[in-house]
């Protein structure tokens, strides 16, 4: 700073070390006061509580002659705006119901995210005071991941069963990360990446879970193995049928020569020659030849 008399004619900024939100001292800045800001970080230049001006990187002129005639309280807020958060979260014991079993159970997840600030006029409104460490910004948005992420999982836990769950983890690390993006943007942060590492459930569930899945793999192999015989079975009755079908196909037959008349029903004669006997109907003996009729 160069002090002109007893008034500072300018000022400088740089990232701090120690904070990431802090309060700079310009109680006796002088009029049209010039402010230099590095790289790294931003000023936010407030009189009487109103916001006048973000100054990012580069020469400013702060206090206008209106702000030195009224005698305005002046603040000079600096923050980081470089800086990445990694945060790293996790819930538990969130009551979920397995239909399947009709038994209670519990699951949990944990995921971490990294965050930058993009807006730092509402991040320090969020607060409310300087100066803001990043460990109080970490554990301010680690709560209200935590927050969202168990409201999404105790919703989730209360539809769906531990298939369904399991299965849906991208979804809803999808739906998490948007959930949270969007209430992080409200206090001028964004999201940098976002990911939800694992959805668990208790080891006891876990357990009671496999040995449903074997009973149900043995039912299903016991009915695979009952078609199965069913289908042999079906084959081998199909197959005697054809073959029955087969061996009745035969040529149709002549029909066969009508039975010689019996000759007891037949008005016979003799012959009045020979004396052999012979139908009625006959011209000539069969035994000597003479003409008969």
């Amino acid at each position: 700073m160069f002090n002109f008399g007893n008034k500072i004619k300018s000022v400088s900024i740089g990232p701090s070390n120690e904070y990431i939100i802090w309060e700079q001292d310009i109680e006796n800045i002088s009029r049209d006061c010039t402010l230099t800001v590095g790289s790294g970080c931003v000023g936010l230049y407030i009189a009487d509580g109103v916001l006048k001006s973000v100054n990012t990187p580069g020469r400013w002129v702060i206090k206008s002659k209106d702000e030195d005639r009224a005698g305005a309280k002046l603040q000079l807020i600096g923050v980081n705006t470089d800086k990445v958060f990694e945060i790293f979260c996790g819930v538990g014991n969130i009551p979920c119901h397995d239909y399947d079993l009709d038994i209670e159970a519990t699951l949990g997840a944990h995921g971490d995210c990294q965050i930058r600030i993009t807006h730092p006029w509402s991040l320090y409104n969020t607060f409310g005071h300087a100066p803001i460490t990043a460990d109080e910004i970490d554990s301010f948005v680690k709560a209200k991941l935590v927050e969202i992420m168990t409201s999404l999982l105790s919703e989730a836990g209360s539809k769906y069963d531990y298939d369904r769950i399991k299965a849906m983890q991208t979804e809803i690390s999808t739906e998490l990360e948007k959930k949270f993006a969007k209430y992080l943007l409200t206090i001028g942060l964004e999201v940098v990446s976002f990911s939800l590492r694992g959805i668990n459930f208790d080891e006891d569930y876990i357990n009671k879970r496999q040995e449903y899945y074997d009973r149900q793999n043995s039912i299903k192999q016991a009915k695979k193995e009952r078609r199965e015989a069913e289908r042999m079975q079906r084959a081998e009755i199909d197959n005697i049928i054809a073959l029955t079908e087969a061996a009745n196909r035969v040529a149709p037959q002549a029909p066969a020569a009508p039975a010689p008349q019996n000759d007891l029903n037949q008005p016979v004669q003799y012959c009045p020659k020979c004396g052999t006997k012979t139908l009625k109907t006959s011209s000539f003996c069969p035994g000597c030849g003479q003409k008969l009729n």
